[in-house]
């Protein structure tokens, strides 16, 4: 059957040796006339050069981050379908096709491509990524707080992409699983398309292996903090359930190579498997407690002359977000991202969001504050006013980027719970609050 145009954005961040194998991975699809083929540089490493037929290289330089090399292709996308494929996969030619291999209603504001391992995993750790399978897709539509997909290998219409304003920026990871949450809450259905698959090669060193793994407690642990009612999984128990085989394999028809039926690793790496389930275990122990936030690009050393205290921030058609950017050397401490971004508020002011941070800088912060001020820490307790008000712990973080902002004026922005954080934030620092 016909299909319409589609944009293949492909976000990089590495050698140029892995740069041209990302370019031939592009080239090697079957793009029709109306299609387009997106490179988007997130690591500075292409220069102006290097490129190929039909493909064109975006740079994204504002933050390293899947996220907003995503969102810097799909801004250069002309198509109405936008498919997001990550370099480290290798997909067939006719992948394009397969996606409409059977007509996507009009409700499905995404589809899922399966992502399978590579065959020839030669280190141990590519072993034991593909024989978790812990990209399949199928697994993360079955996620029993709601369906969710991997972005390595993702289709998304242009309309809903917009709607609800693309990925979130400032994130290191779980990105995509808030992504196809936000999608779901607006409206949209995720739909899967098991044919459309493509090869992903799986992290080569354990060392790496084990700060993925760190990022990725780091992201459950922010969408813990973001969506009411979900709770990351103990990391003990994860490791537990896959060390006593609770936990799902790869699907046969879903593993690549020469083993349809699927044959079992051998037996040291079965238990090396089971010793590195254990590892992991405790890197998520340790990531579940980290900051969510990406290495940013520096935006400049100017010292910071008001801090603006709000809530959800900023929200696309939000006017508080054109007075923020009326006001020179601002940051805005704030309490979560909206639903949808205003993107250009974020990338032009410096945002910091109460949401990021993990619990151990919670609790570091909020020791600090109340060795340091315990008549301040012991006044704000007593006169919190609300349930749903912030406790102390989850603004100190926030206390301690004000006291850096030496000298900056603090206002509030908006409603009666920011004004009410931002008094406290003002008195725990030492700080009055201007009006």
């Amino acid at each position: 059957m016909s299909r319409p145009a589609i944009s293949v954005v492909m976000p990089f961040a590495g050698s140029r040796v892995e740069a041209e194998a990302a370019l031939s991975a592009l080239s090697g699809l079957a793009a029709g006339p109306g299609d387009e083929l997106i490179l988007v540089d997130n690591g500075g490493s292409l220069g102006g050069e290097l490129g190929g037929p039909g493909i064109t290289v975006v740079r994204a330089d504002g933050e390293r981050s899947p996220s907003h090399a995503r969102n810097a292709g799909a801004e250069r996308a002309a198509r109405d379908w936008i498919l997001f494929l990550d370099a480290d996969c290798r997909a067939p030619a006719d992948l394009l096709d397969r996606f409409w291999a059977q007509p996507i209603p009009d409700d499905v504001g995404a589809v899922t491509g399966a992502v399978v391992p590579a065959p020839g995993g030669g280190s141990f750790a590519a072993r034991y990524g593909a024989a978790r399978g812990f990209l399949d897709q199928e697994a993360h539509l079955a996620h029993g707080y709601m369906p969710r997909a991997v972005a390595a290998n993702l289709l998304v219409r242009r309309a809903a992409f917009e709607a609800i304003g693309g990925f979130y920026e400032g994130v290191r990871a779980a990105e995509d699983t808030d992504f196809s949450w936000r999608l779901q809450r607006a409206g949209w259905r995720l739909e899967p398309r098991a044919r459309a698959r493509v090869e992903h090669t799986y992290r080569a060193s354990v060392g790496a292996l084990r700060r993925q793994w760190r990022g990725y407690a780091a992201g459950r642990a922010w969408l813990g903090r973001r969506y009411d009612g979900f709770a990351p999984e103990p990391a003990l128990a994860r490791a537990a359930g896959r060390v006593i085989g609770r936990r799902r394999r790869v699907p046969a028809a879903a593993r690549p190579g020469p083993r349809p039926g699927g044959v079992p690793p051998p037996r040291l790496d079965r238990g090396g498997f089971l010793a590195l389930d254990a590892l992991l275990g405790v890197e998520e122990l340790a990531g579940l407690v980290l900051s969510n936030r990406p290495a940013h690009a520096d935006r400049g050393a100017a010292p910071v002359r008001v801090v603006l205290v709000a809530d959800r921030f900023p929200a696309r058609g939000d006017p508080l977000a054109d007075l923020a950017l009326t006001l020179a050397d601002a940051r805005v401490e704030a309490a979560s991202r909206p639903e949808v971004m205003e993107w250009r508020a974020v990338r032009e002011l410096r945002v910091s969001y109460r949401e990021d941070d993990g619990a151990g800088a919670r609790l570091v912060a909020c020791v600090r504050l109340v060795a340091r001020h315990p008549l301040r820490a012991a006044w704000d307790v007593a006169v919190r006013s609300g349930a749903t008000a912030p406790g102390l712990a989850a603004i100190a973080p926030a206390v301690r980027r004000l006291q850096r902002d030496s000298g900056a004026r603090v206002l509030a922005l908006g409603t009666a719970d920011a004004h009410a954080v931002a008094a406290r934030l003002a008195r725990l620092a030492g700080r009055r609050l201007d009006t």
